[in-house]
């Protein structure tokens, strides 16, 4: 069961505020998924299992499944976080990843917590992937990337921040990827694509 007692601290490390000393409660919540929002995020991203809600509930499903949390920290202002999400984040090299991570897009204007969690963590340029360990006692990043890459290169990166943090289940096999590199025209998937 998750509570508020267990991550007070990561609570007050963020300056979060508790609205209540009771199970069940937590942090102001933004008014809608930003994921959803944005066009061209149909179903082909959400084989990952894009965490619905806002980067609060994310974290707390990644504390109680003990899995790292991608938060892609985005903004409907920036151009390049307007094409990782329409043309790199629904790319099907991304679903390798599926059930490794919990995944969430989380907007700074519009998610309290995902702004507090970008000022701790000092973000100064979107879009920026950054890894976050399941932890209560302290916000640690594992890893991060900044700008906009193609999903290939995503994919390989994470994979091997999870390897690295020990989150990569022993004897998991990714799932394959599509046979043939020119299924997804419109999208950034790979290196190719990136240079076009």
């Amino acid at each position: 069961m998750f509570t508020t007692r267990r991550i007070a601290g990561l609570i007050a490390v963020l300056a979060l505020p508790v609205l209540a000393a009771t199970a069940g409660t937590g942090v102001a919540q933004p008014a809608g998924d930003a994921f959803d929002r944005l066009p061209g995020n149909e179903m082909p991203g959400r084989q990952i299992g894009w965490a619905k809600g806002g980067t609060f509930e994310a974290f707390k499903k990644a504390v109680e499944d003990n899995k790292p949390m991608i938060v892609v920290f985005g903004s409907q202002g920036s151009e390049f976080s307007q094409m990782l999400a329409q043309k790199v984040l629904p790319c099907p090299h991304l679903n390798q990843l599926a059930g490794i991570a919990v995944f969430v897009y989380g907007a700074p204007q519009e998610d309290e917590f995902a702004r507090r969690m970008a000022l701790h963590l000092k973000l100064t340029e979107f879009p920026t992937i950054s890894v976050i360990a399941p932890r209560t006692d302290t916000l640690t990043e594992l890893y991060r990337m900044e700008g906009l890459f193609d999903a290939e290169t995503i994919a390989r990166d994470l994979r091997m921040a999870f390897e690295r943090g020990g989150y990569w289940p022993k004897g998991f096999t990714p799932a394959a990827l599509p046979k043939h590199k020119l299924a997804y025209p419109n999208m950034i998937c790979t290196r190719d694509a990136a240079r076009r």
